[in-house]
């Protein structure tokens, strides 16, 4: 009797959050969106190489509680893999990058403290890429196709600036397997936070867009 009162109560406070969570997205939604821009960068390793991540992302947010958007992502740190053909050394170079959509909720904690949980999903390629003959070849090439669940901790000084540090998951869902490389990868990233938008409304706070995102805050 224990055991059912207990998963009873369990399920219900389950479909409460549930319920409340949606809630919240649908009053979000129905508010007008503000755009968004964010840089994404992050630390990850690719096989035993340390490989840094360099991206951006475009989307609108609703409410400041929940922001849908897209980007584009791209390996920023030079990895090589040595090959012998015959007599000849080939230096072959990694190439990878792909096109991302993402949906983040925004939780706010206090006036300073907020967590942002994004979900991005990827598409695009990986391959290698060397000089023979003086030309330019890429080989080896293949669709990919990343999953990336993140958790970020913001603290805000003020609406101008603050700091944040961010931990996630690169896994493949489609990977290139003709390159010997494991592209899954424990993401992580420390930085500082800059709000362009606010520090133009805070610059020209008479123009027309600077009304406009103070009136959304």
């Amino acid at each position: 009797m224990k055991k059912i009162l207990f998963i009873f109560l369990f399920c219900s406070v389950a479909f409460t959050a549930k319920c409340q969570f949606i809630d919240t997205l649908q009053s979000a939604i129905e508010r007008n969106g503000n755009f968004s821009f964010s840089f994404n960068s992050r630390n990850s390793f690719i096989g035993t190489n340390n490989a840094y991540i360099f991206g951006f992302n475009v989307g609108v947010c609703f409410g400041k509680k929940f922001t849908i958007g897209g980007g584009y992502n791209t390996l920023a740190t030079t990895i090589h893999e040595t090959k012998y053909e015959g007599k000849d050394t080939l230096n072959e170079k990694l190439d990878f990058f792909f096109f991302s959509y993402f949906v983040q909720y925004i939780i706010t904690l206090s006036k300073h403290w907020r967590i942002d949980i994004p979900l991005t999903i990827g598409f695009g390629n990986a391959y290698l890429q060397y000089v023979n003959q003086r030309q330019l070849l890429n080989i080896s090439s293949r669709i990919i196709i990343p999953l990336e669940p993140q958790v970020e901790l913001d603290y805000n000084f003020n609406k101008y600036c603050g700091l944040y540090t961010q931990v996630g998951y690169r896994y493949m869902l489609v990977n290139n397997k003709l390159l010997d490389y494991n592209f899954n990868s424990v993401t992580y990233s420390v930085g500082i936070l800059i709000y362009p938008l606010e520090i133009y409304a805070g610059l020209f706070p008479h123009t027309k867009w600077a009304k406009a995102i103070e009136a959304n805050e």
